[in-house]
């Protein structure tokens, strides 16, 4: 006895189906956490573990009348940002030309895109601007990500130290 053709269609679409199914849970992956993950607590005792002042300093005529600020380093010139922007790593190189190429890798610690400026003072080895400072240039930072921000000196061999300055973009 032979059986009606949309009996055979129903049997075979029911196994079809389950695997299907099935396939699809194999697929499915565990809930993984956005990255970059931030931890500013980490972060602060870090720097008062080994402050970024073990290098050149911008020091006060009166001491202690301001704070030293550490070169060749990212100042977070914008409260509005220090609990939103992470500063990874910050460098410099000199290239062929004479000239200096200051980067710093930023990390944006929030669930949302930020929009941070960014520019650089160039020092002689007397911690004097041997030019004045670059214009303000824009970094967009997706979501939990890293960005970077670079810039170059127009002066060669007279640049011995750098400042980063960053704030939040308007």
């Amino acid at each position: 006895m032979r059986m009606p053709r949309f009996k055979i269609r129903r049997r075979l679409a029911a196994p079809a189906i389950g695997c299907a199914m099935a396939a699809m849970a194999a697929c499915a992956s565990p809930a993984i956490e956005p990255k970059p993950q931030c931890d500013f607590n980490a972060y602060k005792q870090a720097l008062q573990a080994a402050p970024p002042s073990a290098g050149p300093v911008l020091v006060t005529l009166p001491v202690g009348a301001v704070s030293d600020m550490p070169l060749n380093t990212v100042n977070i010139a914008d409260v509005a940002i220090t609990n939103k922007v992470m500063v990874q790593t910050t460098n410099a190189k000199r290239l062929p030309s004479g000239q200096i190429q200051a980067y710093a890798r930023l990390i944006n610690c929030t669930d949302y895109a930020l929009q941070i400026e960014g520019r650089t003072h160039f020092l002689n080895e007397a911690q004097v601007p041997v030019e004045g400072a670059t214009a303000w240039k824009r970094v967009y930072l997706p979501p939990r990500s890293i960005g970077h921000y670079d810039s170059r000196s127009t002066m060669t061999d007279q640049v011995n130290t750098y400042l980063i300055e960053i704030r939040e973009g308007t």
